[in-house]
């Protein structure tokens, strides 16, 4: 004989709903509304409502393992309606067909979606052993799955839920508190107190929806304030004087880019760009990443046109290309260069977090058959730290491409002293599609989070120079040539979350531990465990 449930949960939501129709309804809703939230299609609000549907998917299911099910379906349909541009990356700049491409997108789709299965399982268990208190724990387990998606296997937080919040300049300012974790923290939390709201709703309880809605409206509210509330105070140290900075946009094809008989051209375009930019009063210039398409330093005759650019126009470059070390039996890396005025290296960062099949080969003995999707048969290696430019007496911090969108990359080099942030990269393998303005909103948000002005050069656009409040102050579209200047003002102030780094999101780890393995109470209060409470 079965016993009862630790609650009745058939009251939280109308019966209609967890019909085969309303099962459907409950996926695309929480699809659309997840992805459509995000950078790139961008519908404002959509983030304090999209886990709604999941949490009702989640609670109302028979078991754990429906739960699992339902959670994996309805986030792969979300994360196929966001990473979709994958299947174009390996199509058509990667040359492998779109068969092999489709299949990519709904893979990487698939295993995001194993953390939004986790989450699932998860409310459906606090829902059951807690009652519908217990639900909100969610919110920590929420930040506890995307931290996992950050770190494990080489990490891909691709669009967390707090990045829904990076286009709206009030709302993301809170970033500076504990990341783009604290955001997604309060939106998760928002979303539990509309669940909330929607079960006393279906109970009658007039004053329980009151009392949840006002929860759902105090996270905006604070959000608000907070951003309204003038989160970037003056340094206590002086912040430093303005500096000019000029990005050149070359959009070189990808066809092309790498041929030996195009490369005079493409050195021919920056020169051109870098001369513009500096008599528009650019004290630095920025190109994108390999803009350089040879291994800078190697080859005395490329380089030395590149040095005669600096020279010529008086100006410092930073710019991207190979780089050869010969030591250890030879390293390729993807590196940014700082080119003095004077036509002098004085200094390199090599890329630290390099792109899987992209720019390496995961578990090369095993899978000895496969080739990068970038350019070179050797793999790249990565970096081993932060390697600070100095330009005009400020130091600088450099980031290639993804990694822009890891924040404890920037924070090492904001620890080191960084009083701002330049980021080269080449978005041009993701063609017309959503990533690159993914790409930038990711970018923006380690602007708010660290308080430290971003120069973006990326090859095909988008390039822009943001602000310590993640607004962009000039910007240069998609497949578009041309350069922008702007101002930029270097900060030395520290966050909280520069201090504390992902004490927020580690916290929330040990939380949904503990959550897990501690036992839930009946409604009358007697202990009981789950496999009780299935089973007399």
């Amino acid at each position: 004989m079965r016993g009862a449930p630790a609650e009745d949960i058939s009251g939280d939501v109308p019966s209609s709903w967890t019909s085969l129709p309303g099962t459907y309804a409950l996926y695309a809703a929480f699809s659309c509304l997840y992805a459509l939230g995000m950078p790139g299609y961008g519908v404002p609000g959509l983030s304090f409502t999209c886990l709604v549907p999941l949490l009702v998917l989640s609670t109302t299911s028979d078991c754990a393992r429906q739960a699992a099910r339902r959670g994996f379906f309805a986030g792969t349909l979300a994360n196929l309606l966001l990473v979709y541009w994958i299947a174009y990356t390996i199509a058509v700049p990667g040359n492998l067909g779109w068969l092999l491409g489709g299949l990519a997108a709904l893979l990487i789709s698939a295993y995001l979606a194993v953390y939004v299965s986790l989450a699932a399982v998860f409310a459906h268990r606090v829902r059951r052993r807690f009652g519908i208190a217990g639900l909100w724990a969610f919110p920590v387990a929420w930040v506890c799955l995307e931290y996992g998606r950050s770190v494990l296997f080489s990490g891909f937080p691709w669009l967390l839920l707090g990045y829904s919040l990076s286009e709206h300049v009030l709302l993301r300012q809170a970033a500076d508190l504990a990341g783009v974790y604290g955001l997604g923290f309060l939106l998760a939390m928002a979303n539990v107190c509309l669940y909330m709201a929607g079960a006393k709703a279906a109970l009658g309880e007039r004053r329980g929806i009151l009392l949840h809605l006002a929860g759902a409206v105090a996270v905006a509210a604070f959000l608000l304030m907070y951003g309204a509330g003038g989160t970037a105070p003056e340094s206590p140290g002086t912040p430093g004087e303005i500096v000019r900075v000029g990005i050149a946009q070359g959009n070189i094809d990808q066809t092309v880019k790498w041929d030996p008989d195009h490369q005079k051209e493409t050195l021919r375009i920056y020169r051109a760009m870098t001369k513009e930019a500096t008599q528009n009063g650019s004290e630095v210039v920025v190109w994108p990443e390999t803009a350089a398409p040879f291994f800078y330093g190697w080859e005395p005759e490329m380089s030395a046109v590149v040095d005669a650019v600096a020279v010529e126009n008086r100006v410092p470059l930073i710019f991207g290309a190979p780089w050869f070390d010969p030591s250890k039996g030879g390293r390729y890396y993807n590196s940014v260069f700082l080119l003095g005025a004077r036509g002098i290296a004085e200094g390199r960062y090599d890329k630290r977090r390099l792109v899987p099949f992209g720019e390496y080969i995961p578990l090369r003995r095993l899978l000895f058959f496969l080739q990068k999707l970038t350019e070179g048969e050797e793999d790249f290696s990565a970096g081993r730290g932060p390697a600070l430019f100095t330009v005009h007496g400020k130091p600088v911090g450099a980031t290639v491409c993804y990694e822009a969108v890891f924040p404890g990359v920037v924070r090492e080099s904001v620890r080191e002293g960084a009083t701002w942030l330049v980021n080269v990269t080449n978005d041009a393998w993701f063609g017309d599609t959503v990533a690159p303005h993914q790409h930038l909103a990711m970018a923006r948000m380690r602007s708010v989070e660290f308080r430290r002005p971003l120069v973006r050069a990326a090859n095909s656009g988008i390039s822009a120079i943001i602000d310590e409040r993640g607004e962009v102050s000039a910007r240069l579209g998609l497949f578009r040539k041309g350069i922008i200047v702007a101002d930029i003002l270097p900060s030395t102030e520290e966050t909280a979350y520069a201090k504390t780094g992902d004490i927020f999101a580690i916290s929330c780890i040990i939380i949904t531990i503990l959550f897990l393995i501690i036992p839930g109470r009946r409604t009358h209060g007697n202990r009981s465990s789950v496999r009780k409470s299935r089973s007399a």
